[in-house]
C-alpha cells in the first residue's frame, strides 16, 4: 500500500513511526518569550546593562557619569548621566525594541557614528529586569519618571531632577531563573563591571567616571581629557608615568574603483618593554570609541614587543584607533564587543609599526626592572601581624597523567602502596602489554636520587627501578600547595614552625589598579588565610603590613629581596587567572606558583635533592595544582628495549 507499511505511518522525513502524533504548528512566538529570548542575546551578565548604559550616555553627549553596582550587578545596577536626557513624549518609544534615534536608513549600517544603534538596549533590560528610568532633556521644566516591570510599561510620571538621565535595574534575571545560574560570584562579576567601566573610561578620558560597589568606591577617573589622567586612575601613578606615547598615522592607495583608500591613524600609550603582565586584561582596544576585543589587533600589539619581553607576559596598552566609518563593521556581533575591518592587513600592519615606532623611540631599559617600581613606599614602625585563617578543603584526588599524542607514562607515586596503572597499550601494542617507556614501579615509592638539571627546567633523577624527569616548577608548585593548605587548615603556622605571615619590617602601600582593587576586597578572607596581611588606606590604595611567609621561607628560593607590590599583583594577577579551581584553593594554588622556583632557575644539587624529597612526601606529588604532570617515568624494561638490550 502507499505510504503505509504494517500499518505504521510513514512520517515526513519518510522514516515509519508505530506513533501517530500530530505536530505541533509552527507559529509566532508571544512577544514577551520573543523579548526575553532577544534580550539573552544582548544582556549576557551586569556588565552587558552597564556596558550598554554607558553606550547611550556616551551617545548623550554626558561628561559625567556614576555606575553603583550591589551584589556585583545582580541585584541593582544605577548609571546616571548628565547627558542631553530623553524629552518626555519619547519616554514611551525608548522602551520598545528596534526604537533608536541614531538610524534612518539602511545605508547608515555602513559609516555608524554612534555606539549604540539598534534600539534594542533598554528593551533587553527591561526585558531582564525591573527597570526604573528618571529623565530630564536640556530646557525641560521637569524630568519623566517611568517603571517597567516584566517588560511591559507600567507607568509614567512627572518629577524633579536634575537634567540627564538616571536608570536603575533590579534584580536581573529573577524572571530568568535558568539564566542567573550562571551569573557567578558577585565579586566576579564587580570585577567584569570594573572592567567595562575601565575600558570606557579610557576611551573618553574627557568624560569622569566613578564606579561604587556596596557602598566603596572602585574606580575614579577625572575626565580632564588626558588619557594618562586616565590610566592612572585605572592602573596607579607608576604604570601612569612608566607609559610611551604613541602616534602613528597610515593610509595606502586604494584599488581602482574603492571609494575610499584604506587609512588609520592610531594614538594612546603603550608600556615599555619593562612593563608587562601576567595576562592580557591590560591591553584595552578602542576603534572609532568604542571597546573592542580583537585577536589580530592584540598580535599585531604583541609582535611589536617580540624580543622584548619573557615568554609568557604581555605587555600593558590604551591604544585608539580611527578609520573612516565605511573601513569597519560594527554590526558584526550582538554585543557589539567584536568588529570587522575592511582592510585588516593594512589595520595590523599600521598598529604593528605604531608599537615598534613608540618603542625604537624610547631609550633602552634594562627587562629586570620592576614595573611596579615606585609604587610601594615605606612607612615607620615594624609590624607583626597575623592572618585569619579559613578551614581546610579537602585536598585532590591521585588521578593519571599521560602526554597529548602519545603512550600514558606512569608515576610511580600514583597510589600508595600499589602499582601505578596505565592509560592502556598503545597504537600497535598488543595484548594490553605496557607500551615502551611506560613501565610503573611494581610498589610503593621509590627513593629519588638526583642526577643533574636540564635546560634549567627539568630535574633527571634514579628511581629503585627506572629515571624519573621532574618539571622543577610544576613539582615545587605542588609541594607548597600542600604547605600552604596544611598551614592554613592549622591556622597555627607552616610544617617547619614558621609563621604563616612573614611581617615586613618597613610596611608597603600599594595602588592597585581598580580591578585588582576589586579583586582583593573579594577575597580578603582567603588572601588572609594564606598569610597576606592587608588593610584599605585612602582611596584606591592598600597597605601590606605582611606577606605569605611561602614567599620568603622556602630554602629553594634565591632571591635577593621581595617586591610586595609586584608580589601581590602577580598574586592577583595569577588568581583571576586560576580556572580551575575556586574558593580558598583558588588562593593557595596561585601562591604557590608565585613562590615556586621556575623554569630556567639554576638549582645547586642540595637544592635538587630537597625538592625531590619533598616531592616524594607529598599527598598528591604525581600533578601540579593545575593539574599538569610533575614527572616522567621510564622503567628498567623500557630503557632496555629502546637500546636492544631485551
Amino acid at each position: 500500500m502507499a505510504g503505509a507499511i504494517g500499518g505504521a505511518g510513514v512520517t515526513a522525513a519518510g522514516v515509519s513511526s508505530g506513533v501517530s502524533a500530530e505536530r505541533p504548528r509552527i507559529a509566532v512566538l508571544p512577544p514577551e518569550i520573543a523579548a526575553r529570548i532577544a534580550a539573552g542575546e544582548v544582556i549576557e551578565r551586569p556588565a552587558s546593562v552597564v556596558k550598554e548604559l554607558l553606550e547611550n550616555a556616551l551617545d548623550a553627549g554626558a561628561t559625567r557619569i556614576e555606575v553603583t553596582i550591589e551584589g556585583g550587578g545582580s541585584e541593582r545596577i544605577r548609571v546616571r548621566d548628565d547627558g542631553w536626557g530623553i524629552p518626555a513624549d519619547q519616554v514611551v518609544e525608548a522602551f520598545q525594541r528596534h526604537a533608536t534615534s541614531k538610524l534612518r536608513r539602511a545605508e547608515e549600517l555602513y559609516a555608524v557614528a554612534t555606539l549604540g544603534f539598534r534600539g534594542e538596549a533598554l528593551a533587553s533590560i527591561a526585558a531582564a529586569a525591573e527597570v526604573d528610568l528618571t529623565t530630564r532633556a536640556a530646557g525641560a521644566t521637569a524630568a519623566t519618571v517611568a517603571r517597567v516591570r516584566d517588560g511591559v510599561l507600567v507607568g509614567v510620571g512627572a518629577a524633579a531632577a536634575a537634567p540627564g538621565t538616571t536608570i536603575e535595574a533590579r534584580e536581573l534575571f529573577a524572571a530568568l531563573p535558568a539564566r542567573r545560574r550562571f551569573l557567578r560570584s558577585a565579586g566576579s562579576e564587580a570585577r567584569a563591571v570594573t572592567q567595562v567601566v575601565a575600558d570606557y573610561a579610557l576611551a573618553y578620558p574627557a568624560v569622569a567616571f566613578r564606579l561604587e560597589s556596596e557602598g566603596r568606591e572602585l574606580l575614579r577617573a577625572p575626565g580632564g581629557g588626558a588619557l594618562r589622567d586616565a590610566v592612572r586612575a585605572i592602573h596607579g601613578p607608576a604604570v601612569a608615568e612608566a607609559l610611551l606615547e604613541l602616534t602613528h598615522e597610515a593610509a595606502a592607495d586604494g584599488d581602482e574603483g574603492e571609494p575610499e583608500p584604506p587609512r588609520a591613524l592610531v594614538r594612546g600609550l603603550i608600556g615599555p618593554p619593562s612593563l608587562h603582565r601576567a595576562n592580557r586584561r591590560y591591553l584595552h582596544l578602542f576603534v572609532n570609541g568604542r571597546a573592542i576585543g580583537s585577536r589580530a589587533i592584540v598580535a599585531a600589539i604583541e609582535q611589536g614587543y617580540a624580543g622584548l619581553i619573557p615568554a609568557g607576559r604581555h605587555p600593558l596598552a590604551a591604544i585608539a584607533i580611527e578609520l573612516p566609518g565605511e573601513q569597519v563593521d560594527v554590526n558584526v556581533h550582538p554585543t557589539k564587543a567584536e568588529v570587522r575591518f575592511r582592510y585588516e592587513r593594512f589595520v595590523f600592519a599600521a598598529v604593528r609599526r605604531a608599537v615598534l615606532e613608540a618603542l625604537a623611540a624610547q631609550p633602552s631599559v634594562s627587562s629586570g626592572e620592576s614595573w611596579l617600581a615606585g609604587v610601594a613606599r615605606p612607612l615607620g614602625g615594624s609590624f607583626a601581624g597575623r592572618s585569619v585563617v579559613a578551614g581546610a578543603r579537602p585536598a585532590p584526588q591521585p588521578g593519571r597523567f599521560g602526554p597529548e599524542g602519545g603512550p600514558a607514562v606512569a608515576s610511580p607515586f600514583a597510589q600508595r602502596g600499589a602499582p601505578a596503572s596505565l592509560e592502556g597499550p598503545a597504537p600497535g601494542d598488543a595484548g594490553g602489554e605496557a607500551p615502551p617507556f611506560a613501565a610503573p614501579f611494581a610498589t610503593g615509592v621509590s627513593a629519588l636520587r638526583p642526577l643533574g638539571q636540564v635546560d634549567r627546567t627539568y630535574l633527571v633523577a634514579e628511581a629503585a627501578d627506572g629515571l624519573v624527569l621532574v618539571d622543577q616548577h610544576a613539582a615545587h608548585e605542588r609541594v607548597l600547595y600542600e604547605r600552604v593548605r596544611a598551614a592554613r587548615a592549622r591556622g597555627d603556622g607552616t610544617p617547619d614552625g614558621g609563621a604563616l605571615a612573614q611581617p615586613l619590617l618597613q610596611a608597603a602601600v600599594v595602588e592597585p589598579s581598580a580591578g585588582q582593587w576589586a579583586l582583593a576586597a573579594a577575597l580578603a578572607e582567603e588572601l588572609a588565610a594564606v598569610g597576606w596581611v592587608l588593610e584599605p588606606a585612602d582611596g584606591a590604595a592598600l597597605i601590606v603590613r605582611a606577606v605569605p611567609a611561602t614567599l620568603h621561607g622556602d630554602a629553594l628560593r634565591r632571591r635577593d629581596s621581595l617586591d610586595a607590590a609586584l608580589a601581590l599583583s602577580e598574586q592577583l594577577d595569577a588568581i583571576e587567572a586560576e580556572e580551575r579551581l575556586t574558593g580558598p584553593d583558588r588562593v593557595a594554588a596561585a601562591l604557590a606558583c608565585r613562590a615556586a622556583v621556575r623554569a630556567g632557575d639554576a638549582l645547586a644539587a642540595e637544592q635538587q635533592r630537597a625538592l625531590l624529597a619533598a616531592l616524594e612526601a607529598a599527598e598528591t606529588p604525581q600533578s601540579c595544582p593545575h593539574g599538569r604532570p610533575t614527572m616522567l617515568y621510564l622503567g628498567h624494561d623500557a630503557l632496555a628495549g629502546a637500546f636492544g638490550r631485551r
